[in-house]
């Protein structure tokens, strides 16, 4: 399954059951103040905003293409016509692909791209019920590394959650994930972050927090 099967309110639907997207319940639960201040003082916040998403979508459209070679659908929420609207598309893309290769990470055709996971669980903690899509889950540098594109100014703690999150769903698919590494890609710089198992594992434990207020307020409506 694919980002492209998700509903236009980011709920996946598998089996006959929805799940909340691992992004949604973290964008709805964590503090957004940062966030709020920010749309205050940019009036064009919504152009500027979805012009990151299809740039994004596109960087990650253009790592796959060297990495897997299974097609990637595009977002159901990212129309066709949206793919060339900025005469400066090709430059900004070619900048990141410039700035990711600097990184020289090994990676192998032996991987899962855009894989959907799905974290569910109902015990005396609560309930979980929700799924997300990963970006890259492989061999990087000779270790099992699962792997998140970003193209942020700066990192955010709500990434390592989502990182997490995902090493969860693996591991649930009894997968070995030896790194994490959340990859910051801009046009003219990168960076990485780096987690270990035990801080994904800890990570995973405040994304499940998270998750279970969330599913109180989706059954309570």
């Amino acid at each position: 399954m694919s980002q492209a099967q998700r509903d236009y309110e980011g709920n996946y639907n598998i089996n006959g059951k929805k799940y909340k997207s691992i992004t949604t319940v973290i964008k709805e639960e964590c503090p957004k103040m940062a966030l709020d201040a920010w749309k205050e003082r940019t009036p064009n916040w919504p152009m500027i905003g979805r012009k990151a998403r299809i740039y994004g979508t596109l960087m990650h459209l253009q790592f796959q293409q060297r990495l897997s070679d299974i097609r990637m659908d595009l977002p159901c929420e990212i129309e066709y016509e949206d793919w060339a609207e900025d005469p400066d598309i090709c430059a900004e893309l070619e900048g990141r692909m410039e700035q990711w290769l600097k990184l020289d990470i090994k990676m192998e055709k032996t991987n899962l791209m855009e894989h959907t996971i799905v974290i569910e669980r109902h015990d005396d903690k609560g309930d979980v019920q929700s799924a997300g899509t990963l970006d890259y889950y492989g061999p990087a540098d000779g270790m099992m590394t699962l792997l998140d594109w970003k193209s942020s100014k700066r990192p955010q703690k709500s990434h390592k959650i989502q990182l997490s999150a995902y090493y969860l769903g693996l591991l649930a698919e009894g997968r070995k994930v030896d790194f994490g590494i959340i990859a910051y890609v801009r046009k003219g710089s990168a960076e990485l972050v780096e987690m270990t198992p035990e801080e994904m594992q800890d990570g995973g434990e405040k994304f499940l927090d998270l998750a279970r207020k969330s599913y109180i307020k989706v059954n309570a409506k």
